[in-house]
């Protein structure tokens, strides 16, 4: 599969925002906490390959 970096960079962008949303709903702390590193490491995924948010 080819992506584009912007398509790549939205992709991680997208999934960022997908598990801090399933953060905000989850009531056990441990699933909670997973899903805030899992959007941190997708967030960090998404700034590594160098595309303007802007």
């Amino acid at each position: 599969m080819d992506r584009t970096d912007e398509d790549e960079h939205a992709y991680f962008l997208k999934r960022r925002d997908d598990h801090r949303t399933l953060a905000r709903r989850c009531e056990d702390a441990s699933q909670r906490a997973l899903h805030e590193r899992f959007a941190d490491l997708y967030a960090e995924r998404a700034a590594s390959i160098g595309v303007d948010d802007h």
